[in-house]
């Protein structure tokens, strides 16, 4: 189902007011605004499945294969955000993450579900290391972990540490308080958000996850309106809200348009040739 008139309307009065600023780390910015995740699923064509009486947000793609719940009562400290896909001929997969994580970063794995995957397989490491972010082995020796710049987010690829058996790997992303007093190795402190994400998520997917979280890109945010962490950098930028509601309809045109090219490729794919089809029109001719 398309965004609608009245939800456009809601955001852009919901913005239209705010005093911005440009917002680092992007890791520590604060939840932001949900539906830069949700607006962008309802544009390509999901709909919202959840009981609108209940305080649980729930949209459901056109094919039924992928759902993305927004749970707050499930468990408030907990996880918030709750992702479930289901391919019919491959292994299905899940993610989650608690309520801190900006929407930014999340729409960095939601958007890939959007459209086919590409043909080349990034190796995420690379985009780690490209990103500046130091590559290392894992604490419980059995994959490897990835730490940002500030060495606050630590994204470890490995063997649940009580499952010594499974050869079952999953992504584990946290986000935490990095006390000043700590050795430089250890990684501690009050937790700001923390993700899961399944192994046998796509490779397109842990891409558009890893792009999206290792981003030096500063986010918008408005003064007084978001839970950002108190470390965070501000600057106050010349954007409006305004244009953040004018960015936010643009991205959900090209959300459209992406998945319009996308389905037209698709029926050419799967449409026989015309060489094909006059060949078998000749053959039937000269059957008669």
């Amino acid at each position: 189902m398309p965004v609608t008139e009245r939800q456009l309307a809601g955001f852009r009065r919901d913005h239209e007011s705010t005093i911005l600023h440009s917002t680092s780390p992007r890791h520590l910015a604060g939840p932001g605004d949900a539906r830069h995740v949700t607006h962008a699923l309802l544009a390509a064509g999901w709909t919202i499945t959840s009981d609108p009486a209940s305080p649980e947000t729930e949209v459901t793609s056109p094919d039924l294969q992928a759902r993305l719940q927004a749970a707050p009562q499930f468990n408030p400290s907990g996880s918030w955000w709750r992702l479930t896909v289901e391919p019919p001929n491959s292994r299905s997969w899940y993610a989650s993450f608690t309520q801190q994580v900006p929407a930014e970063i999340l729409a960095g794995l939601t958007d890939t579900l959007l459209t086919p995957a590409p043909a080349d397989r990034p190796d995420p490491w690379d985009l780690f290391r490209t990103a500046g972010w130091s590559v290392t082995q894992s604490e419980n020796g059995t994959g490897f972990e990835a730490r940002s710049l500030d060495r606050r987010v630590v994204v470890e690829y490995s063997r649940p540490y009580d499952d010594e058996i499974s050869s079952s790997f999953s992504w584990r992303i946290r986000t935490r308080e990095y006390p000043a007093e700590a050795a430089e190795s250890a990684f501690d402190g009050r937790p700001v958000w923390s993700g899961w994400l399944d192994g046998h998520a796509p490779a397109q997917a842990i891409a558009g996850f890893i792009a999206a979280l290792t981003s030096a890109e500063p986010l918008l945010r408005g003064w007084g309106r978001h839970n950002w962490h108190h470390d965070v950098q501000h600057e106050r930028t010349s954007r409006t809200g305004t244009d953040v509601a004018d960015a936010h309809q643009q991205r959900l045109k090209h959300v459209q348009a992406q998945v319009r090219a996308a389905r037209r490729r698709q029926r050419l794919d799967t449409a026989p040739s015309s060489a094909y089809v006059g060949a078998s029109n000749s053959s039937a001719a000269r059957t008669r």
